[in-house]
């Protein structure tokens, strides 16, 4: 298993080369927050902040593009969210068409 400093610098060095420029051509930005048991944490600003779509959609390219470069040691990828968990997951699950009605 690579050191945790290594594997942080490149999970940094592939978001600002390989991922930030795609996000910036939308007008956001993205950066790297932390490392957690293979899952990462990022946060959005600029036209990304607070679009949940646009939030889910980085999730999963943020991630596929991980675990391209640097493989099974990425186990996830999240968006940082100043609101509860609970709500996050609650509302992604609407999006993704896991759920048709509140509960």
């Amino acid at each position: 298993m690579e050191d945790r400093e290594d594997l942080r610098k490149k999970i940094i060095h592939v978001i600002n080369h390989d991922i930030f420029p795609k996000i910036k051509a939308h007008g956001g930005f993205i950066k790297f927050k932390s490392l957690k048991d293979g899952v990462v944490t990022i946060t959005l600003g600029g036209n990304c902040n607070g679009c949940i779509s646009a939030q889910i959609t980085a999730e999963e390219i943020v991630k596929e593009k991980l675990k391209e470069k640097l493989g099974d040691e990425i186990r996830g990828v999240k968006v940082y969210q100043d609101i509860d968990d609970q709500i996050w997951d609650f509302a992604k699950e609407l999006l993704r068409g896991e759920r048709s009605e509140l509960d």
